[in-house]
């Protein structure tokens, strides 16, 4: 059976000093739906995906949440990353979206590797730059951009899996970082305009054509 640590991209990097520091590492199976982490929390260790998918967001005091990103397979949580780097508490919400496997690198000897392993070091903030890049992506769409293009965007790539979504509005709400009733608006819109039709649970989509149309005019 292979070693799930032989399959981290930085492995190859180490050497047995730090290879043993690495084996310290602690693995966790967590079910859909399980908390990883509340706002508040502290954090005990760096943590690497090695399967499933875990959303992280946040939430505000009225209750309404807004998606940060997602976690997915050889995947770290750059919040995480943060609150160990600057010994912070977690600033947002962790929940496992899909059954996951997680490799956890206790506090102390992620210090050490950070400290003692360039391959280590380079796959951190190489992770930890991409992660963030993607947040001011998500910042600069939710300040400048109106919603029906975020929603267009939003829809298009959902539909490049499948036409036929079962998602609720609730949730792209919550994706998205607005109101469910605001997203029900705009959507029964672009029913009218044949982009698209809803059912009750899904919305089933006519034209993805037509949205990367909308989505290129905007550029």
């Amino acid at each position: 059976m292979i070693d799930v640590l032989d399959l981290l991209p930085f492995v190859d990097g180490l050497n047995p000093v730090e290879y043993q520091r690495l084996r310290n590492a602690q693995q966790i199976s967590m079910e859909e739906g399980s908390v990883l982490l509340r706002q508040g929390d502290t954090c005990k260790g760096f943590l690497i995906l090695i399967e499933g998918c875990i959303r992280v967001f946040g939430r505000s005091v009225q209750g309404r949440e807004l998606e940060m990103y997602r976690i997915e397979k050889m995947g770290t949580c750059v919040l995480t990353t943060s609150c160990l780097l600057a010994s912070s508490a977690y600033p947002a919400e962790a929940v496992v979206e899909k059954d996951a496997r997680i490799l956890l690198i206790k506090d102390e000897d992620f210090s050490f590797l950070m400290s003692e392993s360039t391959a280590f070091r380079r796959f951190v903030f190489e992770s930890y730059s991409e992660r963030l890049s993607g947040l001011l992506m998500l910042v600069q769409s939710i300040a400048f951009e109106r919603i029906e293009v975020r929603l267009a965007r939003y829809l298009s790539k959902e539909s490049q899996k499948s036409l036929v979504l079962s998602i609720s509005h609730q949730h792209i709400a919550d994706t998205l970082g607005t109101a469910r009733e605001v997203i029900s608006r705009h959507l029964k819109i672009m029913e009218q305009q044949h982009w698209l039709a809803l059912s009750r649970g899904q919305i089933i989509i006519l034209e993805p054509s037509l949205m990367e149309v909308f989505l290129k005019e905007q550029c």
